[in-house]
């Protein structure tokens, strides 16, 4: 028996999870690097923190794009360039970290108890370029003035999981909408995000694409970034797990 057929309507279905969450639900979501879990409004952040039984220590992240980057990142002209050059010219995801503009209105919207939860040292990771429906998702939210934040759809310490049959049950239950395109793009080696700190020019995960980003860190500016270990020896991809962290 032949698998029946399924549409993708990007702009569609973004909007419909975007209604959700602007009457304060959760959605899980594709992205490039595997599906997260995202809400704007704090009282469903706190659920998701619960949810994904998460310690203090493990951030939200800003789902955005490189335009929200732009708006509130603030960094200096060569690490604006880099990122440019990997997210926009190389069209490759990468969670950014960075300073950036406390107070912004869209900073301002997520309250001061959620902005602990999702900033380190002054910083904030956002994922730029996680693909096509992220991108219009972080489009709505943007014109509507809220944060778009989340992490990784599973509990915590499990893994990024590249499909929604992956996702554990009680992570799935906990979402108002499930938008399920399949197995997405970047699964192997590592799923999830490649994370660099910008203020401290550091690698901060091993993650999707990081074969290419640390070619272009070489090439373009020789810094040389470490060489990742697998996932067998480095199952999270952070190289300190016990650190404040962003997932």
């Amino acid at each position: 028996m032949s698998a029946p057929e399924q549409t993708i309507d990007i702009q569609n279905d973004a909007l419909r999870v975007f209604n959700i969450l602007q009457s304060g639900g959760i959605a899980i979501i594709p992205a490039s690097v595997g599906y997260g879990i995202v809400a704007t409004d704090p009282d469903a952040l706190q659920r998701v923190f619960v949810t994904k039984q998460r310690q203090p220590h493990k951030k939200h992240a800003m789902i955005g794009s490189y335009a929200l980057h732009r708006k509130l990142h603030v960094l200096p002209p060569r690490e604006t360039g880099m990122v440019h050059l990997l997210t926009v010219d190389l069209d490759l995801p990468l969670g950014v970290i960075a300073p950036f503009r406390e107070d912004h209105p869209i900073i301002q919207k997520l309250g001061k108890e959620i902005l602990q939860r999702s900033s380190v040292d002054g910083t904030l990771s956002m994922l730029v370029n996680g693909g096509k429906f992220q991108e219009e998702l972080s489009r709505l939210a943007t014109e509507a003035g809220l944060p778009l934040m989340g992490s990784s759809a599973n509990l915590t310490g499990k893994g990024t999981k590249s499909t929604v049959e992956d996702i554990e049950p009680e992570i799935r239950e906990a979402a108002d909408i499930i938008i399920n395109y399949g197995r997405q793009r970047y699964s192997s080696p590592r799923p999830s995000s490649t994370m660099f700190n910008f203020k401290d020019m550091k690698l901060m995960r091993f993650g999707a694409c990081f074969d290419v980003i640390r070619d272009v860190f070489w090439r373009f500016y020789g810094i040389r970034l470490p060489d990742d270990p697998g996932r067998e020896v480095l199952f999270s991809g952070h190289l300190d797990a016990n650190a404040n962290v962003y997932n």
